[in-house]
């Protein structure tokens, strides 16, 4: 009796096992699991003596393209910021304030709608508004 309940244990054990790995698999494979929040991460910094907004690891780009969840990160190298975003629907409110360094971390909405956004940051010490490109803006996709 006590071999046929270890086989059976061992037989459950290795179902679980198998459908365990099984399913991670499958989890991976699956397109729709990329619906998981992505961080954008920016930085506000002198480029040339002009203040840009750029990706963090491409100054080329500013642009962010999200999906509502989505957070993005910004980090104001060298100087406080004040941000001002056209909509209160975007991140829930319309203007921000960091410090040099610090950064700010904001959570795309849930009634943000579809479209393009586009948004201002001052630089306190130079007194000047940051480009990006021109204006720097923020797609929300979905």
């Amino acid at each position: 009796m006590k071999i046929k309940s270890k086989y059976a244990v061992t037989a459950v054990f290795g179902m679980f096992l198998f459908f365990g790995l099984f399913s991670e698999a499958i989890l991976a494979q699956n397109p729709g699991n990329q619906n998981r929040p992505t961080e954008h991460n920016l930085v506000v910094k002198k480029i040339n003596d002009e203040w840009r907004v750029v990706y963090r690891d491409d100054e080329t780009r500013s642009t962010v393209v999200v999906s509502r969840g989505d957070r993005v990160r910004w980090v104001v190298e060298g100087s406080g910021a004040s941000f001002q975003f056209e909509d209160e629907n975007l991140f829930g409110g319309n203007t921000r304030t960091v410090r040099a360094g610090n950064p700010l971390v904001l959570a795309v909405g849930n009634g943000a709608r579809i479209g393009t956004y586009v948004y201002a940051v001052f630089i306190h010490t130079d007194q000047v508004f940051a480009r990006g490109e021109s204006p720097p803006r923020i797609i929300v996709e979905r």
